[in-house]
């Protein structure tokens, strides 16, 4: 991805993206733009409305990350690190509880010996939670699904709400 050059506004170089050749490079620019907590939360308003086929484990992978998000603090972050270390399976929920674990605290299970997370690690993983709600769409909703996650974040960046997004069929042409 071409970093966007002169003022161009993160917002309008989303959406730029967005119509490019590539429109997932979109979502993983605006997962890196958003501060941790603000993509974990826009990660996850996604994957709540998208991922259909949530299991028990799922759901509170998913509860645990709001409460993450809403609290903030270290205890609901290592709620969600153990969460993420007993999950069975590979899911949207997994990843955005990864994203979550992985927005501070030490790599190392070893508390005597401190490896701070990487800054990028965050949206990195907020990026992959969206795009495997988005694959497990149907290729008629996907390209839908992915304007109103990035629509939302966009809104949500500027001030105004984050919704839970929603799967829509896209209108036959």
């Amino acid at each position: 991805m071409t970093p966007p050059s002169g003022d161009v506004s993160p917002q309008d170089f989303t959406l730029t993206l967005l119509q490019g050749e590539d429109p997932y490079a979109a979502l993983l620019f605006f997962a890196h733009v958003l501060p941790k907590r603000e993509a974990v939360w826009w990660g996850l308003r996604c994957v709540t409305g998208l991922d259909q086929s949530k299991t028990p484990e799922d759901l509170n992978m998913l509860e645990l990350v709001t409460a993450w998000v809403q609290d903030g603090d270290e205890e609901a972050r290592l709620s969600v690190q153990a969460a993420v270390d007993e999950f069975k399976g590979d899911s949207a929920s997994f990843w955005i509880g990864r994203a979550a674990s992985l927005s501070g605290g030490s790599l190392s299970p070893n508390p005597e010996f401190r490896v701070d997370t990487l800054p990028h690690l965050t949206a990195v993983c907020a990026n992959g939670a969206v795009q495997f709600a988005i694959a497990a769409l149907g290729p008629g909703v996907r390209e839908k699904a992915m304007e109103d996650c990035i629509s939302a974040g966009i809104s949500f960046a500027e001030g105004g709400a984050m919704p839970v997004v929603l799967a829509k069929q896209q209108a036959a042409v």
